[in-house]
């Protein structure tokens, strides 16, 4: 038989052991919980790793150079001072103090110096610039040196015969041509390139 003392042994143990159980559990929760959110940071803080691809620059695309390209401008500047030489002479039917001997040999010379001498003879000069269109260069095997071929339409309607004195236009045939074919050759010395020949087509543009 259970005495008074001993149920309240009893009640008081019972009452320590729910205690100690309710205190496990809370102890349990929290440390699931401290965890979990540990785990949580973990996942969290843990960098995510991405691919990039670097392209390489591309290189640059490299300038081509045409020889042929650069000796047909090289042989058109020859022929702008060509014209600009004879612009000069004509201006006062004189080819001294001018470079005609520089950008002129053979035919090409020796026909100009008719003109100039023509034209002093007549106490004339031609005055204002001719106008070029079309002109076209190309290239061939001479027997010794370089040979280029300079096609071209010329207008010379602005380019007048005056008189030296008074300065009055000549008058000239109305069946003149005013803009007229022309083939020129030319030929590379060593001072660079001199035209030899020219020969006027006789055919309008």
């Amino acid at each position: 038989m259970t005495t008074a003392r001993q149920h309240a042994r009893t009640h008081r143990h019972h009452r320590r052991l729910l205690a100690a159980t309710a205190t496990a559990a809370i102890v349990a929760t929290l440390t699931v919980g401290c965890t979990k959110g540990t785990e949580d940071g973990k996942a969290a803080s843990s960098p995510t790793s991405t691919s990039t691809t670097s392209t390489p620059p591309s290189a640059p695309a490299s300038a081509s150079t045409d020889p042929l390209q650069a000796d047909k401008a090289e042989v058109q500047a020859a022929y702008d001072r060509y014209w600009s030489v004879l612009t000069a002479a004509y201006a006062k039917s004189d080819s001294t103090g001018t470079d005609l001997k520089q950008v002129a040999s053979g035919s090409a010379y020796a026909q100009t110096e008719q003109g100039l001498t023509s034209l002093r003879s007549a106490g004339q000069v031609i005055t204002g610039e001719a106008k070029h269109s079309g002109t076209g260069v190309s290239f061939k095997d001479g027997p010794k040196l370089r040979t280029a071929l300079v096609t071209d339409c010329v207008d010379v309607s602005q380019w007048k015969p005056v008189d030296k004195k008074t300065g009055a236009e000549i008058p000239l045939s109305k069946t003149r041509l005013l803009r007229y074919k022309t083939t020129l050759t030319a030929e590379k010395w060593p001072t660079g390139w001199v035209f030899i020949e020219e020969k006027i087509q006789g055919q309008s543009c």
